[in-house]
């Protein structure tokens, strides 16, 4: 928001204007006075404190001070007519903690010898503008006074502009005209001596006086002087003449920063400057040409801000005359004499960015060598100039005799006498206007040429001079081209052309001396170095810092980077490695890659040189400790499991070998661990850079891990994540789009950075610094490789290295730079691709290496070493170093120690494609046969090698093969790659592996290979149903069930056909297939669901009731027996279905399960069927047996894949009738992380659910529960978990309106939560059993604590007596019901129904009143709302007052609050309204402690409303 500044604000730019501001001023004066309490602290955090004392006190001021900055930018209209906006508060305090700091210069002068100047001093420093100095008239300039006007009034009023008198005596005046001069004796002081200017233009007698030409344009010039000080009155001098000090130092500072207004300058003539850092041997020469160079630029900087400034106009005041521009008239403000390296000022002013020599480097360290740092560079018209007409090229002409000067080291050069026949020739032709041959056409031709060429060689004594100085070769011919220009038209193509370009080559000069200027040795340039800068990419740069810093705050995931092939976005994505270096983090990467070596590749390389990081950081055996007890915390007995991908975890944590552990989602448990294992090590402080880069390579199972790193990792600040991507239009295995993944991933959670191909301009940029040349001078060149190249900057470098091998770019040994032909270029047909560009040049190749590039093409953009030796024998090729060979000539890399790799992927592709399909096909199975027979000759467990050889197998295809007899054999190994993919959850890697497998089966396999087929298309049915794939589990199930010879050898890809039915929420289909899978086994389906057989009922309860120990049960015998395991799969899998469509059936199905284990022994299931057995005992009211069997299930599922739904199903089903509900709570918190470790998702978030509503009934605080039911529904959609969905989502929103009442929908909301409606509306054919009834308790609770609707909710009585499951939430339905019912008998007028209702909620609840933590309030409540309503009063009173103290005593806040306010309602109606207030006002207090404060505002408005004025009415 813009502002206007005021007088108590402080204006954050440059100038004189802002710093004679009044709110700069006080600013100012507040820094000096706690500059020495700030200097003698040595605390941070108290200088800190300091700084911010200032930004306070600034703002405490009336108005309110602020600290503002420019958006327009300041020009010499004011300050008032500005765009200013406010500064952050943390920026306005860095602001004075750099002034603190700055300040501190005075002192650090003072110690390096150098004085500082008087007051006196100053006021004597002054050039005199005066004819006499006639006391008569000292204060008067032409009758006006002159110590209260400012410089512009002065010259104006003195009517120079009108070529009149300027008058210093009235009684002798002189005539002005213009090109007139005035004789003006000057001095220029420094400290307390004073020095005359030595220059050209002394008078003879040494009175130091010089002459200034007073044209017009001179003239005008110095009126614009005086409109720089508008802000600021002159000071007199002691004998009252104009101090021209003031005039000259108000232009200076109006372009520099006012932080250093209060440095003490020493203000030099440019000679003087030169006198003074001459260098006193080679040693000293680099630091004096950069220091020119500095102050060359400043100079042409100064030229094109007063052009910018005059506009077009030559005339216009600004523009600073051709006769001012002359080395005589340059002043250099330096900050010291004598400030050596390394002092602050020179800190803050360190232009010097280059390289310098080993040598220099150590002498301006011990400090032999001194930098002046220079502060100022301007002009100052105070010498008499010949003048010449003032064009473009004249003030660059007259640029280089100052430059020339400044290089030479102090020579003089006239720009008079270099232009005067130049100047007269060029009249001469430009007059000649019927010449069809005239200048500019010849101009316009010669720029068509190809290298630019100079002209004839007029300086060379100049440049020779040069040379022998030792001035680098690149400076001498900007002095040369720039003294050419002096030929006007005629100046050559090398010349410049603007002030511009002149900048800008200064700018690299200094910025990249190593390519712009040192002179560099010929052996450098013979072959072309192209850079590898990143040029254009400023912007995205920024933004990529942006982003991690954001990351490392917890405010963003981040970045992904999109662009098409060959734009860089790997390298832009590795400057993250330099920020992680600032912020003393890790940065680790991986790279996807489409023939992936083995499952989780890159995500196994960024783990492991992730913990290779962290062990190469332990520097004490008690850090070791102290990390492995942090992952043995974390990851526990199964931190062995990751091995397999993550190797380096044994340097952190001491693990054997991977040890077997059983698992419901194998996938899912591996993401666990490696999440775990990442929220471990990122705790350890330091910040972990992630880079992924190629994502559109990655494999679905390393897709869906990064979907769940990024939504894990989302608040941890110790993480960061870069993505690069180009868009594909293929699609991953599992049939999912990566662009669509991308672009979901990009809109969520990462911070998109788009990158181009360069435009002309940038391409220049790589152009200029890749051959070393001015960007001027490449431009033309830049533009045809840019058409060529469409600015792709990897196109680009291979072009231009195409071009360089065919000798269209060459050195030249006498000029030492690069030349070129620009006409042979354009005529030059190039590939309108990189990748036939890449493939021309490829086939140039020696055949060896030619060879070896393809069989590399033909493994990955990945070559192990390990398998180099193993095709150097069976190609007969040493392709060691071939590879080697291939690494020199940038088509592979080797900065991987186990590894070449390819350069670019665009190499990769080029070297692929110039082999045919069948030729690709004949190589890889060439490549897979050998590495397999190495595999299988030498180690067999080398499953990184057969991963390699079965995937060059499979990319050749049967039709490869020459034998068939190798059928069998690639079958087979194609099998033991997939059951090995499996084993690390890499499930799309297996079902490949094993479609592979079936596809080199010969016709008849099933008769040959029955034992291999059957176990490739069973295996490839498990693989298909993990992945969702139901198209391909039908179809081979068809094939098995066609071919087997037994229902035994079926029973594996039917038990995998139903569970795919049921993943596709195909209940009934799912229901129908297992009972004819039971009915094929011999089960009697009929009885077990309809009327389970009481003898069985009998004699397994007499078994549980029995002396028999639980430890009889738990080591039965574990059966295993096939036909038995798939048995009690198919009716845990009916279990599921039953719970869903029809509950009452599971209490014949459990007693099943129950039975066959007695007779047969255990299985993975057994646990599950003592669970489910005893839910349903316990909830026909035999308490002893399920207590047992819950138990039993418990002990058994420890070492079960199961452990999770077992918790789930006894803790809430089971342990409620005698464990608290806080203990139940946490308890299933247990098994969602249990759920986790075994990759049961869900089991786990059913656990999660259950958690949270269970602590929803003990009371814990709702802010809270909103939050965790927030987060978790979030969780649950974005990661396509929407199972528990609609729970979640209708416990937050009767949450939300506990806490904000009514209004609770219309309050901020995360959108991704389902409205409430849509949660009501489901229809009842589509809604889970549960899920209705858990509606119908909601709108129970939200009737009892708003007091409305009562009288229309819906009865869960009857549901909940009848239902085979009970769980602490339906308990609590029913008292709820029971307590509105007994309202509603005292409201209603048929009063006895809802008394008959209540009472046998009642009668319900009683049967439980055994676990009196749980129930022992609620009892008590429900028979004081009884009493109530049968008219036993004073029964009722002591009942209410027991239920409170139940409830308090067992922690439920809600319910004590409950509680008090039926007993302040029942004091009410009883007109004991003292009581009755006392009660309800504790009840809005722990109304207020659980959260619900819409409740309490209801029940404060009730007593504000009933009773404040004595009313006693029940409302």
């Amino acid at each position: 928001m813009s502002s206007t500044p005021h007088d108590n604000d402080v204006i954050l730019g440059r100038g004189r204007l802002i710093s004679a501001h009044p709110g700069n001023v006080r600013f100012r004066h507040l820094v000096s006075q706690k500059r020495e309490m700030y200097s003698q602290s040595r605390d941070n955090k108290f200088k800190r404190s300091v700084a911010l004392s200032i930004v306070e006190e600034i703002e405490s001021l009336d108005p309110p001070g602020r600290f503002l900055i420019s958006q327009t930018g300041i020009k010499f209209a004011g300050i008032k007519e500005g765009v200013w906006v406010c500064v952050e508060k943390e920026k306005a305090i860095e602001k004075v903690l750099h002034r603190l700091r700055e300040k501190n210069l005075g002192n650090c002068m003072k110690e390096n010898g150098v004085q500082q100047e008087s007051s006196g001093a100053k006021e004597g420093q002054s050039m005199l503008v005066s004819q006499n100095n006639s006391s008569a008239n000292k204060n008067q300039v032409d009758g006006r006074s002159v110590a209260t006007g400012d410089w512009h009034q002065l010259v104006i009023q003195s009517q120079i502009e009108q070529n009149t008198d300027l008058n210093c005596h009235s009684d002798n005046t002189s005539h002005l005209q213009a090109n007139d001069y005035v004789s003006m004796p000057f001095e220029v002081g420094r400290s307390s001596e004073t020095k005359v200017i030595q220059g050209s233009t002394r008078d003879d007698n040494g009175s130091g006086s010089c002459r200034i030409n007073l044209s017009k344009t001179s003239k005008e010039y110095m009126v614009n002087f005086g409109r720089l000080m508008q802000s600021e009155p002159l000071v007199q001098s002691s004998n009252q003449c104009i101090k021209f000090d003031d005039v000259t130092n108000a232009l200076i500072s109006s372009h520099f920063d006012d932080e250093y207004d209060l440095i003490d300058p020493n203000i030099l003539t440019l000679q003087q400057w030169i006198d003074e850092s001459k260098p006193s041997d080679k040693s000293a020469l680099p630091v004096y040409i950069r220091s020119a160079i500095l102050i060359a630029l400043k100079l042409t900087e100064r030229l094109i801000f007063a052009g910018q400034s005059a506009g077009e106009n030559p005339d216009a005041n600004n523009r600073i005359p051709i006769a001012v521009i002359d080395a005589r008239n340059v002043l250099v403000t330096v900050a010291s004499e004598d400030l050596p390296t390394g002092s602050q000022i020179t800190e803050e002013f360190n232009w010097d960015m280059s390289e310098s020599s080993t040598e220099l480097n150590k002498q301006e360290k011990e400090g032999s060598i001194v930098r002046k740092c220079i502060l100022r560079v301007e002009f100052s018209p105070i010498v008499e100039i010949n003048c010449v007409p003032d064009t473009t090229m004249s003030r660059l002409a007259a640029l280089g005799c100052i430059l020339y000067e400044l290089v030479s080291i102090g020579e003089r050069l006239s720009l008079h006498s270099i232009s005067k026949e130049a100047f007269s020739l060029n009249a001469i032709q430009l007059n000649n206007d019927g010449n069809s041959d005239d200048g500019s056409e010849l101009i316009e031709q010669r720029s068509k040429k190809s290298t630019p060429r100079p002209v004839d060689d007029r300086y060379s004594h100049l440049t020779m001079k040069l040379a022998s100085i030792g001035i680098p070769h690149r400076l001498i011919d900007m002095v040369e081209n720039l003294l050419n220009c002096s030929q006007g038209e005629f100046s050559g193509d090398y010349a410049y052309k603007s002030l511009d370009e002149v900048m800008v080559d200064l700018e690299l000069m200094l910025n990249d001396p190593s390519r712009f200027l040192n002179s560099t040795s010929i052996s450098d340039n013979l072959d072309l170095a192209i850079s590898d800068e990143l040029y254009g990419r400023e912007k995205e740069i920024r933004k990529l810092r942006d982003v991690c810093e954001r990351c490392l705050e917890g405010k963003s995931c981040g970045a992904l980077i999109l662009g098409e092939g060959g734009v860089g976005k790997s390298t832009l994505a590795m400057c993250t490695k330099l920020f992680t270096h600032d912020a003393n983090g890790y940065f680790v990467s991986g790279k996807f890659d489409r023939n992936s070596t083995r499952p989780f590749m890159a995500i196994g390389d960024v783990f492991n040189s992730i913990c290779d990081s962290f062990a190469s950081d332990i520097q004490s055996p008690e850090q070791e400790r102290t990390m492995a007890e942090a992952l043995s915390r974390s990851l526990g007995n199964d931190a062995c499991l990751l091995l397999d991908i993550v190797s380096n975890l044994s340097k952190l944590l001491p693990l054997h070998a991977s040890c077997e552990s059983s698992s419901v989602d194998a996938a899912s448990r591996t993401r666990y661990l490696l999440l775990t294992l990442l929220d471990t090590l990122s705790k350890f402080s330091k910040p972990i850079i992630i880079f992924l880069d190629d994502l559109h390579w990655i494999d679905p199972a390393s897709l869906s891990f990064c979907n769940a790193l990024l939504q894990h990792t989302k608040n941890n600040k110790n993480l960061c994540f870069v993505f690069c991507s180009r868009y594909i239009e293929e699609k991953t295995a599992d049939n999912i789009n990566v662009n669509d993944w991308l672009q979901s991933l990009s809109e969520s959670t990462l911070e998109t950075i788009h990158l181009t191909n360069l435009n002309p301009e940038e391409v220049n940029r790589l152009v200029s610094g890749s051959l070393r040349t001015s960007p001027r001078l490449t431009r033309s060149l830049s533009t045809v490789l840019h058409s060529k190249s469409l600015g792709n900057p990897f196109f680009l470098r291979q072009t231009m290295e195409v071009l360089c091998k065919e000798g269209y770019f060459h050195f030249s040994l006498i000029e030492r730079k690069w030349k070129w032909d620009l006409d042979e270029i354009l005529d030059l047909r190039l590939d309108d691709n990189v990748v036939a560009l890449l493939t021309r040049q490829m086939s140039k190749l020696p055949e060896d290496l030619l060879i070896g590039l393809k069989a590399a093409s033909c493994i990955g953009n990945f070559i192990p070493y390990s398998i180099v030796g193993i095709l150097s024998k069976h190609l007969g090729l040493d392709l060691d170093a071939i590879f080697r060979s291939l690494v020199q000539r940038s088509y592979l890399t080797d900065n991987d120690s186990t590894r070449f790799r390819f350069a670019h992927d665009r190499i990769h592709q080029a070297a692929y494609t110039m082999m045919s399909k069948k030729q690709q096909r004949d190589d890889h199975m060439k490549i897979g046969l050998a590495i397999c027979r190495y595999v299988l000759e030498y180690n067999e467990n080398d499953y990184d090698m057969m991963f390699i050889g079965v995937n060059q197998l499979n990319q050749g295809g049967p039709d490869a093969l020459s034998d068939e007899r190798q059928h069998f054999t690639i079958a087979q190994l194609n099998l033991k790659a997939g059951q090995r993919a499996l084993a690390l959850t890499d499930f799309p890697s297996a079902f490949s592996f094993f479609d592979h497998g079936i596809k080199f089966l010969r016709p008849d396999y099933w008769k040959i290979h029955y034992q291999l087929s059957l176990t490739l298309f069973s295996a490839a049915v498990e693989s298909a149903c993990a992945l969702s794939d139901a198209t391909h589990v039908t179809s081979f199930t068809e094939v098995v069930l066609k071919h087997s010879q037994c229902l035994e050898d079926r029973l594996a890809v039917l038990y995998f056909a139903v569970k795919s039915l049921k993943k596709a929420k195909r209940l009934l289909a799912c229901r129908d297939g297992i009972l004819r899978v039971l009915e094929q086994m011999g089960e009697d389906t009929f009885n077990v669901l309809a009327t389970p057989p009481a003898e069985d009922i009998h004699n397994t309860n007499d078994l549980l009731t029995s002396t028999m120990t639980d430890d009889f049960f738990i080591h039965m015998c574990q059966c295993s027996q096939k036909s038995f395991i798939f048995l009690m799969r198919f009716y845990h899998e009916l279990v599921y279905v039953y719970y869903v469509i029809d509950p009452t059936r599971i209490f014949g199905i459990s007693l099943r399960m129950v039975v066959l284990t007695f007779q047969n022994g255990l299985t993975d299931t057994s646990s599950l069927a003592f669970a489910y057995y005893g839910m349903e005992v316990t909830a026909k009211g035999n308490l002893m047996i399920g207590n047992r069997l819950g138990t039993i299930a418990l002990r058994l599922s420890e070492n079960s894949k199961y452990i999770s739904n077992v918790i789930a199903v006894v803790k809430q089903y089971i342990s409620w009738v005698s464990e608290p509900f806080h203990a139940i709570a946490e308890s299933n918190l247990v098994g969602f992380h249990a759920g986790n470790r075994i990759g049961d998702e869900f089991s786990s978030s059913l656990n999660y659910y259950l958690h949270t509503t269970t602590c929803f009934l003990c009371g814990k605080n709702l802010s809270v529960l909103k939050e965790v039911c927030s987060a978790e529904i979030v969780r649950l959609i974005e990661n396509k978990h929407k199972w528990f969905v609609p729970s979640f989502s209708m416990l937050y929103w009767v949450i939300a309106e506990l806490i904000d009442g009514s209004d609770f929908q219309s309050t901020n909301h995360n959108p991704l939560i389902p409205c409430e409606q849509s949660i009501v509306t489901i229809p009842a054919n589509a809604m889970h059993g549960s899920l209705e009834l858990f509606l119908d308790i909601c709108k129970l609770m939200r009737s009892l604590f708003f007091r409305r609707d009562m009288d229309k909710c819906v009865s869960v009585l009857d549901r909940i007596m009848a239902a085979c499951q009970l769980r602490p939430l339906t308990i609590i339905g029913v008292f709820f019901e029971g307590l509105i019912s007994f309202e509603m008998a005292r409201k209603a007028s048929d009063s006895m129904k809802w008394i008959s209702n209540g009472e046998i909620a009642l009668t319900f609840m009683k049967k439980w009143e055994s676990s009196k933590w749980n129930f022992e309030n609620k009892i008590k409540l429900l028979e004081a709302e009884r009493m109530r309503s049968l008219g036993f009063f004073d029964l009722a009173t002591k009942l209410y007052q027991e239920a409170i103290l139940s409830s308090e005593k067992h922690k439920f806040v809600h319910e004590h609050a409950i509680s008090l306010e039926m007993q302040g309602l029942f004091f009410v109606s009883r007109k004991f309204n003292d009581d009755a207030k006392i009660s309800l006002e504790k009840s809005v207090k722990f109304h207020k402690t659980w959260g619900a404060n819409a409740v309490a505002k209801r029940i404060e408005t009730y007593v504000t409303k009933h009773l404040t004025n004595g009313n006693s009415t029940e409302s």
